[in-house]
Order: C-alpha cells, then structure tokens, then sequence
C-alpha cells in the first residue's frame, strides 16, 4: 500500500514480553498497537466464546468473521445466530466462491472422505485468503492454543501468516480446563454439542468431526487421518521482525 505507515515489530522482544501473559494483556497490547485495524475469526466453539466474551468488555462493534463452509451442524449455525443476537455482535459470514452444490458436482460427492485436505482448502482457507486481499486487513486475533494438539505446541502470542498477516493468539497460555471453568465462573452459552461428548466441532460428516475423549481435544477431527488441521493455522511463523502495514484510512471517516 503505497504511502501507509508502516509499524516495526520486534517479534522476539513482545513474545518474550507477552508468553506468558493473560489474554486480556495480550488483547490490550493488540489493541492498543493496531487501533480499529484488527479483526477475529471465529467458529464458536468454546475458546471462541470465551475471547469474544473479553473482547466485548474493551471493543464495541468488533469484526468478527465466520467461514460458512456450507457442511456445519446446524447447531453450529443456530449457536453463531443466537449469540450473534443476544451479544450484539459484528459478525461477517465468509461463503466459499465454489458452492457445496457445484463444489459435488465438478469434484464428485464426499471430497471430504477422499481429499479432506482439498476440500479444507476450497472451503475455509480460499475463502479467508480471498477476503484478507479484498478488505486489506492484516492483523487477525485467533482462539486457538498450545493445548488443543501436538501441532499447536509451538504457538507463540504473535505469529505471521503464510501471507505475512499478524496472527495474535491471546488464549495461547490457556489450558481447557481454565476455558471451561471461565465458561461456567461467567455463565457464558456455549456449544450444545459439548454437551454430546464432543471436544472439538468442525464441520458435521462424521470423517471431519467425531466424538474423542483425550487429553488431545483435536483426536476427534479427521478421525483415522493424518491430519489435525483445515490449514487455517499452518505455517505460523514466529519470526523475529517483521514490518505489519494498517489497512487504508477510511474515506467515510469524519
């Protein structure tokens, strides 16, 4: 973006400073170094829940984006409406460009049996890379933590993007049982399929999404695969510096 102020972040001195911090000094780090240029992703589920619950404390209106791959439960999509209403929050639906009718049609039915790798491709990380570049927004606060699985252990609080967009990772120090016990200390909603044994909820055929009691709370997913990730939070990098660029200056703004 020519002639946009480019912020300088030392990488090793702020995750040194901020590894073993709480999420709300994270978030207050995050907010303070990229007013109104920041937004969160979110598939609500429980650490989710609980960020956008401290968000709202410190951040009216605050973007938060669901990837609607068109295979969720539809509790899933009930939960996202009710707490969309009752919260009042600023939530954006990402669609993929490739409909799961057309999607069937030019792939063949269950990709996600066969190639769930692609079908994570087409539907969640195509759809969030392609709404990065048309809104040109760099910096992305995300739920995820060290605990959830063995591919997370390496979190760090601030991480880049494949694409070199910031990654901010407030829960990253949370384990599940301090989610639950936030959840239940706040009487937040939550998930009713927790309720059902599930420990984390992707999208609704039983290949993507089961049932797993483990330590591992991501067993579940992709059961008897090789795989514990859609690619949303692959190839993080905690580099040492880099240079993070805000999105434009509004043209609407007084």
């Amino acid at each position: 973006m020519s002639g946009a102020r480019l912020i300088s972040i030392n990488f090793q001195e702020i995750n040194d400073r901020l590894r073993g911090a709480e999420p709300e000094t994270i978030l207050a780090w995050a907010f303070k170094a990229f007013p109104y240029q920041i937004a969160m992703t979110s598939s609500f589920q429980a650490s989710g829940v609980v960020l956008l619950h401290m968000i709202r404390k410190i951040a009216f209106g605050f973007p938060v984006f669901f990837i609607d791959t068109g295979f969720h439960f539809p509790e899933t999509i009930e939960f996202k409406n009710r707490l969309t209403r009752e919260w009042g929050l600023n939530v954006h639906v990402i669609i993929p460009t490739v409909s799961r009718k057309n999607l069937e049609r030019n792939r063949g039915p269950f990709i996600y049996e066969r190639d769930p790798d692609l079908c994570c491709l087409i539907n969640k990380v195509t759809p969030l890379n392609n709404l990065k570049k048309e809104i040109g927004l760099k910096n992305w606060i995300s739920a995820i933590r060290r605990d959830q699985a063995s591919t997370r252990k390496g979190l760090e609080p601030l991480m880049l993007d494949p694409d070199n967009s910031l990654r901010i990772h407030p829960l990253v120090n949370w384990t599940r049982d301090r989610i639950w016990d936030y959840i239940r200390d706040a009487r937040l909603p939550y998930h009713p399929l927790y309720d059902q044994g599930y420990t984390s909820i992707g999208c609704f055929p039983s290949c993507c999404t089961a049932k797993a009691a483990s330590e591992d709370e991501r067993l579940g997913r992709w059961e008897g695969k090789d795989k514990l990730e859609c690619g949303l939070h692959e190839g993080l990098n905690a580099a040492r510096t880099s240079e993070a660029e805000p999105p434009p200056e509004r043209k609407d703004k007084p």
